[in-house]
């Protein structure tokens, strides 16, 4: 699996500033797509050099080491991830719901054409990357955003009454587990016949989400669900 944008998500790559023109981009592009080859951390940055066309002393002219690599590459998965979203919200029904739903798209259609980036920051961060604070902050902004969604959604009756923490872990459950059946190439296993549904990940979230939502949520459910990257402009 490679760390390659979906066919129609090119504008957003260049919108956060990723192009082999720049070799200190490129540097972490490399390192995003070795996590996505091998799944673990375990490379060196001969690796990398060798995947760029560079040397290593090169990438030690922008890097103090493999650990401020990946801190950075950390960071710049988190900003990309962030220009998924803002594309996300600018396209969502203003409706509370779909903004949040839309949140859990951009979620997923990052993570799966992001691949090694989304592992990165989701499940292999290094105790450098978890104390930088642009990194934190950077979390911190999309913790933030969660809550206001789901709490505007609870504060407007489309939450039957729940702990907004409870709400907070189930979303996340939801995004991350479908984000996981991509990223980790088992819905060819599990459900065969869905490889190519293109309605998936709305159907998806629309499922799981059902046992959050009031009445007055189940009115709005198919209207918010819709999949704000669909038709996406090249």
């Amino acid at each position: 699996m490679t760390d390659a944008p979906l066919s129609n998500d090119t504008h957003l790559r260049k919108k956060a500033g990723y192009h082999h023109g720049d070799l200190r981009n490129a540097i972490m592009e490399a390192v995003a797509n070795l996590i996505a080859k091998n799944r673990s951390l375990d490379f060196q940055l001969k690796d990398v050099a060798e995947m760029v066309g560079t040397s290593t002393p090169a990438i030690y002219r922008h890097f103090e080491s493999k650990q401020s690599l990946l801190v950075e590459t950390a960071i710049a998965g988190y900003e990309i991830q962030k220009q998924y979203r803002s594309a996300a919200l600018e396209r969502s029904d203003p409706l509370p719901l779909a903004r949040l739903l839309a949140v859990g798209h951009a979620y997923i259609r990052y993570a799966r054409a992001h691949p090694g980036h989304y592992m990165l920051i989701k499940s292999m961060e290094t105790e450098e990357i978890l104390s930088s604070r642009r990194y934190q902050q950077l979390r911190r902004e999309t913790v933030r955003l969660m809550r206001s969604l789901a709490q505007e959604c609870l504060d407007t009756g489309v939450f039957v009454a729940r702990d907004i923490d409870l709400i907070l872990a189930s979303l996340q459950m939801i995004a991350f587990g479908v984000a996981h059946l991509f990223t980790a190439d088992q819905l060819r296993y599990v459900a065969p016949s869905l490889v190519n549904d293109e309605d998936l990940v709305t159907n998806l979230l629309r499922l799981n989400i059902a046992s959050l939502l009031s009445a007055k949520g189940k009115r709005q459910v198919d209207v918010a669900s819709r999949d704000p990257f669909k038709d996406f402009p090249e």
